[in-house]
């Protein structure tokens, strides 16, 4: 990814049916194909604290907008510090990371609800601007720490220190903190010795924006082993000689941050419906981005193919003609040859990763996704993969021996991988888990289907051996006290519950949202109740809860703040073909199971006191 200013742009500032332009100036985003994989720089505090901010940036490429052979995307968008991903943090087990996030959006706010239902150019009748996770508040911000182990930051705990100027400063992931326009939010994460290191990221969580913005606003962040004193999974004697591949100075690290861009793209209302290009969901992204009725980031693009040639789009639904320039439509403006559908890794379009051979790396995948989920293997033999973590949570053997790779959105996955010299694709829907569910009825079940995800060079080393079936060996990890083993069938758990869909419909489509419509479209609800935000299931420390999840193939399932254990999948799921996926026992805080699964159970035991500050009986 490229950085540049942009020219004066076409921005719409608009009212129902009135485009009035204005010009405004944004950095312009490039997103490069088949460059070298982009190295993510880490973020360093200024005064103890790290600053993430977010920006309007012109986002485009990674094709140049003349065929359809490549996509294509233009639009203005929301990121932190003005880039695709700002980069990465790191902070060891014992440590403090101090986050400083600040909404520097423009304000905008509808002022009635049917000026923003006829900005959608959809079919969205009727929607509440103060409904349940509906699209609304576009540029309020809330911040999350996805698969951090520790405190809610809920209860009124303060920072220590209290940052200068500062009220609004919360110890844990206070994740209904809004962050309004031209304000900051600081958070304190105590980071406890006994959390399990591994990969954890940050994205956008206010109800309603969120998925306007994390698909370009998520920063990856690494939990390291403790140098003296921490937690260290690898601390078992049969793990001795597995640290071989885990040196202290991550040289054989490798982090491969996913983003995806599903934005569908129409000419008219009429054609945002289900059809053979996708489901609805991708189509409410394009025109929540690019398509609200006065937000000043409305509407500044190309028209779709617009290469003044007056001929018919890839989609054949007809080019509008050449422009004098950039457009401004309520229509969203985005163009692809697979309708905008396509992945990034670290901000770049197909990279190019270079390894040598004979040299054992470690992968670190973020999936910093809101929708879709990756199936990843390589085109050809002579790579062997080895899983050893999920969620920053250790497999109970490991490294687990696969050809592939099974990760929804918001899943972390690291594995162990080595290669013979060669050149291989990295691919995502080319394996046997590479279908569409027939019952899809959501972006969620969508896989993303992209034969080449990135390159990988493998350069020939002198003396270099063929790799072998098992590089690795195995070992068993040691556990932290709060992942102790719960498949035991005499545990009892006291406290049970159950998500399930509402009555009639087969999938989870909109998870929480019966007011969005769609295939299926539907609420979840949790023992018989729909969510209401703020109230919240009660769970009390020390016992053990349980929760039964069912249309997992559908929808992800999410825990914050600490992570559960998969003790039921469906018949069949739970082998050594599936080592790529889920096994029983593994613990994570996502839980999806594409294709192959409709139910699960998992289990958890809330606390302890270190990560609560409690003692007594509620958390």
């Amino acid at each position: 990814m490229t950085v540049r200013i942009a020219a004066a742009l076409l921005i719409a500032a608009v009212a129902v049916g009135t485009a009035v332009a204005q010009t405004t100036t944004f950095p312009v985003l490039d997103i490069t194909k088949g460059a070298p994989l982009p190295t993510l720089q880490r973020l360093q505090p200024v005064n103890d604290w790290i600053t993430l901010n977010m920006l309007p940036a012109t986002i485009q490429g990674p094709g140049d907008n003349t065929s359809a052979d490549d996509p294509y995307i233009m639009y203005t968008g929301r990121t932190y510090n003005e880039a695709l991903i700002a980069g990465v943090i790191r902070v060891q087990q014992g440590e403090t990371l101090r986050l400083k996030v600040c909404n520097n959006l423009s304000s905008y706010e509808p002022t009635a609800t049917g000026e923003i239902n006829s900005s959608y150019g959809s079919f969205t009748n009727p929607i509440d601007v103060g409904g349940i996770n509906v699209f609304k508040d576009v540029n309020i911000l809330a911040n999350h720490l996805h698969g951090f182990y520790g405190n809610p930051g809920t209860d009124n705990i303060a920072c220590d220190p209290v940052p200068d100027n500062s009220s609004d400063c919360y110890r844990g992931d206070n994740i209904f903190a809004d962050i309004l326009p031209g304000s900051c939010n600081y958070y304190q994460y105590d980071i406890p010795q006994v959390a399990s290191p591994g990969a954890l990221w940050i994205h956008p969580h206010h109800h309603g924006s969120s998925s306007l913005q994390t698909h370009t606003a998520t920063v990856p962040v690494i939990i390291d082993t403790a140098i003296n004193g921490g937690f260290d999974p690898l601390g078992s004697a049969s793990c001795a000689n597995m640290r071989q591949f885990f040196p202290a100075d991550n040289s054989n690290e490798i982090i491969l941050h996913f983003q995806t861009f599903q934005l569908a793209v129409f000419t008219d209302a009429s054609q945002n419906i289900q059809n053979a290009t996708g489901p609805i969901d991708d189509g409410f992204i394009a025109n929540s981005v690019g398509s609200i009725a006065g937000d000043p980031y409305c509407c500044a693009g190309p028209e779709p193919l617009d290469d003044g040639t007056a001929v018919t789009t890839w989609d054949n639904t007809g080019d509008t003609g050449p422009d004098a320039g950039n457009s401004s439509s309520l229509l969203p403006f985005y163009t692809s040859g697979s309708n905008a559908l396509f992945a990034t890794i670290n901000g770049a379009y197909q990279p190019v990763i270079s390894m040598n051979a004979g040299t054992v790396y470690k992968w670190i995948l973020v999936e910093a996704a809101t929708m879709k989920w990756m199936h990843l293997s390589f085109d050809k033999p002579g790579c062997v993969m080895g899983l050893y973590s999920r969620d920053a949570n250790y497999v109970n053997e490991l490294p687990r021996l696969t050809n592939n790779i099974v990760f929804a959105a918001a899943n972390r996955v690291e594995l162990l991988i080595q290669c013979n010299a060669g050149t291989y694709q990295l691919q995502s829907g080319q394996g046997e888990f590479g279908i569409q569910d027939p019952g899809c009825a959501s972006s969620h079940c969508d896989v993303i289907n992209q034969p080449i995800m990135a390159t990988v060079e493998v350069a020939a080393v002198a003396g270099a051996a063929p790799v072998p079936a098992d590089p690795f060996g195995s070992c068993t990890p040691q556990r932290p006290a709060y992942q102790q083993d719960l498949r035991d069938a005499s545990l009892n758990a006291t406290y049970r519950n159950e998500i399930v869909p509402k009555t009639g419909n087969s999938g989870l489509l909109n998870f929480t949202n019966p007011q969005v419509p769609g295939p299926g479209s539907s609420a979840c609800s949790l023992n018989g109740l729909t969510y209401q935000e703020g109230n919240a299931m009660q769970e009390v420390i020390g016992e053990l809860h349980e929760l039964s999840l069912w249309n997992i193939n559908v929808h992800p399932y999410h825990h914050h703040t600490q992570p559960f254990q998969i003790v039921a999948l469906p018949d069949g799921v739970d082998s050594d073909a599936n080592n790529g996926s889920w096994r029983i026992g593994d613990w994570a805080d996502t839980l999806e199971l594409p294709n192959i699964g409709y139910q699960a159970i998992v289990r958890w035991v809330p606390g302890p006191y270190e990560i609560t500050g409690k003692s007594s009986d509620r958390g």
